[in-house]
């Protein structure tokens, strides 16, 4: 039996990926008492909205060209997560321009999603504390190593289905 790696299985992979990534979040936040700051909340809505696109891609199997803009539009999300990652691990680095517990967490709490699911997506933490490392890194650390692999597999696929799609007439 031959493994074939289609688009499917492919947004069906990275949609998993970012479920466990997301889990782990939860597990940090509900069993290890690790509260996330709004940064970590943003985070987490760059990793579910990498997860929504590529779910939506694995039930739409679409054809090549139409796969390389979900996967585009998946970079753009891990691209965004990247960003915040970068802002974070920059307030870690220097605590007396963190972003406090007071705008940015009304903003974040204030988002559609903190209403809807507060256990996922609801900032109580400060953006400049550090928490128990694992495995030598912490969470914002583990988030831009992540994202950065989520965008570079999402912007190789992209590559690859754009680049296998017929070319159009008059294109």
């Amino acid at each position: 039996m031959k493994f074939e790696l289609t688009r499917r299985r492919v947004f069906a992979g990275l949609a998993l990926i970012t479920v466990v990534l997301l889990s782990m979040g939860l597990i940090l936040q509900h069993l290890l008492s690790q509260a996330p700051c709004p940064l970590c909340i943003l985070d987490r809505i760059a990793f579910m909205l990498f997860a929504l696109i590529a779910i939506s891609g694995a039930i739409h199997n679409p054809p090549p060209r139409v796969a390389a803009r979900y996967a585009g539009t998946m970079a753009l999300a891990a691209l965004t997560g990247l960003g915040v990652a970068s802002w974070h691990l920059w307030t870690l680095h220097h605590p007396k321009f963190g972003c406090g517990i007071d705008v940015m967490e009304e903003f974040v709490n204030n988002l559609p999603t903190a209403r809807l699911l507060p256990f996922l997506f609801h900032a109580s933490g400060d953006c400049s504390a550090r928490d128990d490392p694992i495995l030598g890194l912490v969470a914002p650390e583990w988030a831009l190593c992540w994202f950065a692999a989520l965008f570079l597999a999402a912007a190789v696929f992209a590559y690859k289905w754009r680049s296998a799609a017929p070319a159009r007439a008059g294109s």
